[in-house]
């Protein structure tokens, strides 16, 4: 028998991996990264506290969740976005609200934002920042919600609420500082930042300092949930309470009038020896009930890990060290190649789960949790 040769030819050529981009990993930002610190900017970016085992465990959690892949799951295109609160994200992710940023980069918390609005998603600016509140919410369309921490006197902290409202935020972060944290590695380095406009949100044409002064003198007992609660009754913006750790907190936090959830063990950057977030998540969400939003960070490192954390009940993850090291890379441009490749490693982790929208990602994806 023979087999005619065919009369045309054609060539499907495969290069999914070649690109025209200066970062096409994550891995080539962190070299970039590692190679514009020093030693001890390094060590800052990275340390956790004591021995470190939380800060280890955050991510190696992660590393247990072992997904369940389908076969012919029909899965059409995996479409990314997704919504927090009444915010529009191109994909579950917001910025973390990390201070000291210029330490990084000197455009610090202005280059953040621009890149998220590039990148479609929304930032998060903390009171510690590099520049004022109102610099950063005037650069880009980013920046949504402040963090502030609740110290001190109720009044000056409602001060601060409502210049963020006025500066255009949407919504507070209230976080808490009952102590300083033991850093080794930076006590061992004797770190000091390269910041120099450090404090830039307080002074004599800003904010009254006594609450900063409060935050690291520790003169006074440390709040209270009724004091939390007294402060988000009057806070001229709605609040969410980061640091969230546990279904008590959870309870906590609701009851004194939260709308919104953060989970998160600050990077395991303030004691050691807790549980992880991600292990702490699905108890928060059993609480939270399904229409509460929850924030999820500390152990985010790929876009696999944002699916996972959507998974167990978070509705967007927020990135600081990655954003840091984006940051440290090459300034905005370097924060928005971070966040278009977490974003890519994402849609390609759905459409393996066999999710075609974030709505369906759920704890079904896994064939084995802890």
């Amino acid at each position: 028998m023979t087999i005619a040769a065919p009369t045309q030819t054609s060539s499907i050529l495969d290069d999914r991996f070649h690109s025209d981009r200066k970062y096409t990993t994550l891995r080539g930002i962190t070299a970039r990264a590692r190679h514009h610190m020093s030693e001890s900017t390094w060590d800052y970016l990275w340390v956790g506290t004591g021995d470190e085992r939380t800060a280890e465990r955050n991510t190696a959690k992660f590393d247990e969740l072992l997904f369940e892949t389908p076969l012919f799951a029909g899965v059409s295109n995996p479409d990314t976005t997704t919504s927090l609160f009444d915010l529009d994200l191109s994909f579950p992710l917001v910025t973390a609200p990390f201070g000291q940023e210029a330490t990084f980069h000197p455009d610090g918390h202005l280059a953040i934002g621009r890149a998220a609005e590039a990148m479609g998603v929304r930032q998060m600016v903390p009171v510690a920042a590099s520049y004022t509140l109102e610099e950063i919410a005037a650069a880009s369309s980013a920046p949504v919600m402040y963090q502030m921490t609740l110290v001190g006197d109720e009044q000056l902290a409602l001060d601060m609420a409502n210049r963020a409202k006025a500066a255009g935020y949407r919504y507070l972060v209230a976080t808490y500082s009952p102590i300083r944290q033991w850093r080794e590695r930076l006590i061992e380095n004797r770190f000091s930042s390269r910041l120099t406009r450090e404090n830039v949100n307080f002074g004599p044409d800003a904010s009254d300092p006594a609450g900063l002064q409060e935050l690291i003198a520790f003169t006074e007992p440390r709040w209270t949930w009724a004091q939390a609660k007294s402060f988000i009754s009057k806070s001229p913006l709605p609040v969410i309470v980061k640091g969230v750790q546990s279904a008590h907190d959870a309870e906590a936090a609701l009851d004194a009038g939260a709308v919104g959830l953060y989970v998160s063990n600050y990077g395991g950057r303030t004691i050691d020896r807790t549980l992880s977030t991600i292990e702490v998540l699905p108890e928060v969400r059993a609480v939270a009930g399904p229409d509460v939003p929850i924030v999820f960070d500390s152990g985010i490192r790929r876009g696999s890990d944002i699916a996972a954390a959507v998974a167990l009940g978070a509705n967007a993850v927020a990135i600081g060290r990655i954003t840091a090291l984006g940051l440290a890379a090459d300034g905005q441009a370097g924060v928005e190649a971070a966040l278009q490749i977490l974003r890519e490693e994402f849609w390609m982790t759905m459409g393996h789960l066999g999710c075609s929208s974030v709505a369906e990602l759920g704890p079904h994806v896994f064939r084995r949790t802890f």
